[in-house]
């Protein structure tokens, strides 16, 4: 999820008329272009501060002679560039279709259509050579295009369009549509250490009876729980709906590995599945899905999906078949990430499994007509980008709509997930004074700890909570996950009147403190919700994607009796 599209180069024309009509992928990275003709070579032209040059290597005969060219050349008739993402990013050749053919679902996997239903699937009768994309695959599809863009809500016209400006969508040999997406690399140093928010033990959420805290689980170098826990996660085991993270291994398909003994986990592996688990648990926490690093023992009445996390070598970071989220199987998975083009590092295959999920949920790419993957804004917390864009390289990551300049997918991410059988979860607090939940307290010291914990589910959702305090100086505090926490904090303390008391919301931060001195003594309202930064269209974000979990810790003076 990382590289761009571009055009290719005049200079090599002759070359693709020699390789007849293979399909071309063609991306753009920083100081890197990558232009794979999957007909059997695949063209990189790289530009590194002490070497230039261009390889042209066999990808599918690797034994084949390799060819150089001087850059020079190269630059001679290019094509006007296409400006680079400001993110960073890491070479990786687009995936040719043959590395990924032993994938394909057998016949009977039928993918849901746009409105959720599985019923007079088109699939049945399409028959095609092999597993194709951009033309090959409109071509492939023929007087079958119609019906397979009407499963999928599409006129011909807008699946032609998508075939064509996103060559990370595929066919496959039934006509069922596929994304294959591009990877984090194999080795970014800046991937291996992930940011993390900080805040008290003392802050680990309440949940559902057999379920994990997800929320105010600190930051840690080992595994946040015992490692007997590794593959009985679960984030809300009351669910009908199961997204099912698969790092066991399927048939001859490996299990997620780091030290070459696939017949074990260490505690190095099992500390860095409960962390991927924490990160992917939180993406989805305002949804109404369980998601588990255990096989489901029954799956009656259950829907839902599996994801594969595997140490086979692939060329792609993860692919996944739009909307594969349907009645729940173990097995065979619709969708994959491979570690080895992640990094093998928490981070990224957290962000390509949420990725990946969120195609099995009917999401296509948050792009611009420059970049298949929109790489986001900013940097340090507030660092923001969509995570069906490329979101390996920023901390705030989240669900979007095309709301940046330039989008060419403004999808309501929401609303396409929920026709695919996902809502968001029940309100868990009021949003009103008069429905507030009451917060938590305790006393020492003299003051009254206060604490609570929630989810914001929907962009619109406010969460009130009430408490009596003294006068005198309080201090509240509301951080997101420690996890790839998804929510821009927002507060406003309001007193028994109405009257607002102070408000928080920190521009380079996602937490938010509230500070201030209480006149009287009484009943108080702390508001919380999601917030955006600044303008979507230039260097900011709305707060559309800031729903999540949250903590709240804080003390206030004791009402005297």
């Amino acid at each position: 999820m990382s590289q761009q599209p571009t055009r290719q180069p005049n200079a090599f024309k002759s070359l693709q008329v020699q390789l007849r009509k293979a399909p071309l992928w063609a991306r753009t990275l920083t100081g890197t272009a990558v232009i794979a003709l999957v007909g059997g070579v695949t063209l990189s032209v790289v530009a590194e501060p002490q070497r230039e040059a261009v390889q042209l290597a066999q990808a599918a005969a690797p034994s084949s002679p390799a060819i150089a060219l001087p850059l020079a050349s190269a630059k001679a008739d290019a094509a006007p560039a296409v400006p680079a993402p400001a993110v960073q990013t890491a070479a990786l050749a687009a995936p040719a279709p043959q590395a990924i053919k032993g994938f394909e679902l057998p016949a009977d996997f039928i993918p849901a259509n746009s409105e959720g239903s599985t019923e007079n699937a088109p699939f049945g009768r399409i028959k095609l050579a092999a597993l194709s994309n951009g033309q090959q695959a409109i071509d492939g599809l023929g007087g079958d295009l119609p019906a397979v863009a009407a499963w999928y809500g599409k006129s011909p016209e807008e699946l032609t369009t998508l075939l064509r400006s996103d060559n990370t969508v595929f066919v496959d040999t039934r006509g069922r549509l596929l994304f294959i997406d591009a990877g984090a690399g194999k080795a970014d140093a800046s991937l291996k250490d992930a940011h993390t928010h900080h805040v008290s033990d003392a802050n680990m959420g309440v949940t559902e009876a057999g379920d994990k805290a997800t929320i105010g689980v600190p930051s840690t170098g080992g595994a946040p729980f015992p490692l007997d826990q590794t593959f009985a996660l679960h984030s809300r085991s009351s669910a009908s709906r199961i997204i099912y993270l698969n790092f066991k291994g399927e048939g001859a398909k490996p299990a997620f590995d780091l030290d070459k003994l696939p017949r074990s986990f260490s505690a190095v592996e099992q500390a860095m599945i409960q962390k991927i688990w924490l990160r992917v648990a939180e993406d989805y926490a305002s949804f109404d899905v369980d998601i588990t690093t255990e096989a489901p023992s029954s799956v009656v009445g259950k829907t839902g999906v599996t994801i594969l996390i595997t140490s086979e070598t692939s060329a792609s970071g993860g692919y996944a078949y739009l909307n594969s989220f349907a009645a729940f199987r173990a097995s065979p998975a619709p969708a994959f990430c491979f570690q080895n083009n992640l990094a093998n590092a928490e981070k990224p295959i957290a962000e390509c499994l949420s990725h990946e999920l969120g195609h099995t949920l009917g999401l296509h790419h948050q792009s611009t007509s420059a970049q298949t993957y929109y790489g986001g804004t900013g940097s340090g917390d507030t660092g923001w980008a969509p995570i069906m864009g490329v979101s390996y390289y920023k901390n705030l990551t989240q669900w979007a709509k095309g709301e940046y300049a330039g989008a060419t997918n403004t999808e309501d991410a929401y609303a396409v997930m929920k026709k695919q059988g996902l809502p968001a979860r029940v309100d868990d607090h009021g949003n009103t004074t008069a429905t507030a939940s009451a917060m938590l307290l305790s006393q020492a010291n003299g003051l009254a700890n206060l604490s609570r914990t929630g989810v914001i589910e929907t962009p619109t959702d406010v969460d009130v909570f009430s408490f009596v305090a003294g006068a005198g100086a309080i201090s509240l505090t509301v951080a997101p996950s420690n996890w790839s926490g998804n929510l821009d904090v927002a507060l406003e303390l309001r007193d028994a009147s109405g009257k607002t008391v102070a408000t928080a919301n920190t521009l380079d931060k996602l937490d938010a403190n509230i500070s201030a001195k209480l006149a009287t003594a009484g009943t108080y309202y702390l508001f919380v919700k999601g917030a955006g930064k600044g303008d979507p269209k230039t260097t900011g974000y709305s707060n559309y994607g800031s729903i999540g979990q949250y903590s709240i810790s804080g003390t206030a003076p004791l009402k005297l009796k």
